[in-house]
């Protein structure tokens, strides 16, 4: 494949940004001070804080992305697909972080609220208008948005329950256990949208799961702990049903990608 230079400000501008969130990331869980709350071991608790090895699913989506900013280099359908969002998206992202290691939690929402919809728009634009047509369009255009995009759902929904229910060393009150269990049952029955509606978006709910079993690690009140662990065995279960329709012959074309 030649290099393709059309577009190339845009181009230019994702590296910049990726090495921006790339950056901030790693400074933010090995650098930084006493002041620095790093988002994989955060000050922030709720209760439906994950353990800490669940955010290194960062580690698997900045590779992705790594790729997609080189694969850029060589397809137009990058920019026709992701434009200027990505740069947008990113920017935001990176200044969530930052206010999140500063403590801010509240005002960190409004950033990460902007790079959802980012990240969100960018998804709907791959789902809707830019079905993958090859191995590496999948891998490095469509795969890294999935993940990202159903983590950075994960992570919205865990700075609202960081801002509105706090976790303190007394443990959870019985209005905390009850809300946690909401906000676990509304992240579980995401999946749905994204086996049903999203193509059998099989990534993007795999994140899910991999989130509630790690509430399930982290959280000790039996009522969360558990309730967890079931939600995250069922949505690891629903996320097969594309895979087995497909074994049988009777998948629809809306749930044939793997990948999303």
């Amino acid at each position: 494949m030649a290099i393709q230079f059309h577009h190339w400000p845009s181009k230019v501008a994702n590296i910049l940004v990726y090495i921006l969130l790339l950056s901030g990331n790693v400074y933010s869980t090995f650098g930084g001070d006493k002041d620095t709350d790093s988002p994989y071991d955060s000050e922030h608790k709720s209760y439906i804080t994950p353990a800490n090895f669940t955010f290194y699913i960062w580690s698997l989506i900045h590779i992705l992305l790594g790729g997609l900013v080189i694969f850029q280099w060589f397809t137009d359908k990058v920019h026709q697909a992701i434009g200027w969002h990505f740069v947008a998206a990113t920017i935001f992202n990176s200044i969530w972080l930052a206010l999140w290691a500063k403590g801010h939690t509240i005002l960190a929402l409004i950033p990460l609220l902007f790079a959802t919809s980012g990240v969100s728009y960018i998804y709907y634009r791959l789902k809707e208008h830019h079905a993958s047509e090859t191995v590496l369009e999948n891998l490095f255009l469509h795969l890294p948005f999935s993940l990202y995009h159903a983590w950075i759902f994960v992570l919205f929904v865990i700075n609202i329950f960081a801002v509105i229910s706090p976790a303190h060393d007394d443990g959870p009150s019985t209005f905390q256990v009850i809300l946690a269990v909401v906000g676990l049952i509304f992240v579980g029955a995401t999946v749905i949208g994204y086996i049903e509606y999203k193509k059998g978006d099989i990534a993007g709910s795999l994140v899910l799961a991999w989130y509630l079993f790690g509430v399930f690690a982290q959280q000790e009140e039996a009522v969360i702990h558990w309730t967890s662990l079931g939600l995250g065995i069922a949505v690891a279960g629903y996320t097969l049903k594309p895979v087995v329709l497909g074994f049988f012959g009777r998948q629809s074309g809306e749930s044939a990608p793997l990948l999303g």
